[in-house]
């Protein structure tokens, strides 16, 4: 895998996202209780965070919420 921003072949694979947080569980959230947690490949020269992806089965209902009025 090479990163798309500098070419570097020095990434490194499945870092973990956070766990729990003060706010909860840091992730994907689905039905009412589930989280899945994410992972990152990150370019080791740049810090290009190469792709992100759950693990888990892709096969539960999945919260998704839209964000209205976001204000930059």
């Amino acid at each position: 895998m090479k990163c798309p921003n500098c070419g570097s072949e020095k990434i490194q694979k499945n870092i973990k996202w956070g766990g729990k947080g003060n706010t909860g569980n840091v992730g994907l959230r689905y039905s009412l209780l589930g989280v899945a947690a994410v992972y990152s490949d990150l370019c080791l020269d740049c810090g290009e965070i190469v792709r992100t992806y759950i693990m888990e089965n892709t096969d539960e209902d999945w919260q998704i919420k839209r964000i209205k009025n976001i204000k930059k």
